[in-house]
């Protein structure tokens, strides 16, 4: 592969001639000569024009993934940008498209009975639980924990169908904190006291004030106003903003994505971002999304490059094709 091609593909956002010339050493006619060749093959794609102008790979997702695999230290500083809680980046037509006519869906016992697992076994995985499905219908509908799996998590799993059975019977967003704080109880168990995905009660279901947060493996620097109402503020908005958009399924993804974003909570964000989710669907008839066969690596690398680059590609990807499987194991 050329020199340019590698260039421009460490760039997942495009890249400006300008730069390109700098760094490589090209002048302008130079550049345009080498450039031609692949904007005529369709392997680069222009974006913009004039002083706006940026080249980037045609294969996004590509490029995406292959920057997640440096290292977050060798990775651009991502600072929190409240630009990205607004309701666009959002899903594309096409993809809202195949879910076209989709006839009013109900909840019913049986099929809460079934979603329960997948929802609890689905999102505990993607934490890094390691119940499968048997496993986790198997406690659910049991109580029986595997003797091969720590107790912590049995209680990832449990929390998750506890949560969701309280939001299911309280269907509004003002639902979250208590969402959060079932999602997060370590139910003051001592061996759960340095678990990894249990909060003490002083944090569950509380948006954070005074406490600052990191992203494991990541660049992105959530929002920290010490001394302010301002997630919580935020927070609100981002319901409200939910509120406003006519499409449920635009509005499911908005809510999974933005609430991760923002980061409100001490830990158990995206957990309490895939249940919140479900909120707009349900009230609209519409199946719900459980996340079973979501990818764990390609949900992660998703998250990042919204959280890092602003890009939701591949967001929209894996939670289209989640919601198409979540559909299908319900029907």
């Amino acid at each position: 592969m050329s020199k340019l091609i590698d260039y421009i593909n460490s760039f997942p956002n495009g890249v400006a001639p300008k730069n390109i010339e700098h760094d490589l050493g090209y002048s302008r006619s130079t550049l345009n000569r080498h450039l031609k060749p692949y904007l005529g093959s369709g392997e680069i794609v222009k974006v913009g024009n004039g002083p706006s102008t940026k080249y980037r790979s045609k294969d996004q997702h590509v490029v995406i993934k292959n920057y997640f695999n440096k290292p977050h230290t060798e990775r651009k500083l991502a600072p929190y940008d409240e630009k990205l809680l607004s309701s666009t980046p959002s899903l594309s037509k096409k993809s809202l498209s195949k879910f076209d006519h989709m006839p009013n869906y109900n909840l019913g016992k049986r099929e809460m009975t079934k979603f329960l697992i997948d929802f609890s076994c689905a999102s505990s995985i993607l934490e890094g639980g390691a119940y499968s499905l048997l496993d986790t219908q198997a406690l659910i509908d049991y109580g029986e924990k595997s003797i091969d799996k720590p107790t912590e998590d049995a209680i990832l799993v449990l929390n998750h169908k506890q949560a969701f059975e309280f939001l299911y019977s309280n269907m509004s967003y003002d639902s979250v904190y208590t969402v959060h704080d079932l999602l997060t109880s370590d139910h003051q168990l001592a061996e759960l006291k340095n678990s990894r995905y249990f909060l003490t009660q002083e944090y569950r279901g509380v948006v954070r004030k005074d406490n600052d947060i990191d992203i494991a493996l990541s660049s992105y620097l959530p929002p920290f106003k010490p001394g302010t109402d301002y997630l919580q503020e935020v927070l609100e908005r981002i319901f409200d903003t939910a509120q406003s958009i006519k499409n449920p399924i635009q509005a499911s993804f908005y809510l999974l994505t933005r609430i991760a974003y923002l980061q409100p909570f001490q830990d158990g964000n995206k957990r309490t971002s895939r249940a919140m989710c479900n909120v707009p669907l349900i009230n609209a008839n519409l199946p719900p999304i459980s996340f079973v066969d979501f990818a764990k690596k390609d949900y992660i690398v998703s998250m990042l490059a919204f959280y890092e680059l602003g890009d939701i590609s591949l967001a929209e990807s894996c939670f289209i094709e989640a919601y198409e499987k979540s559909i299908k194991r319900l029907n």
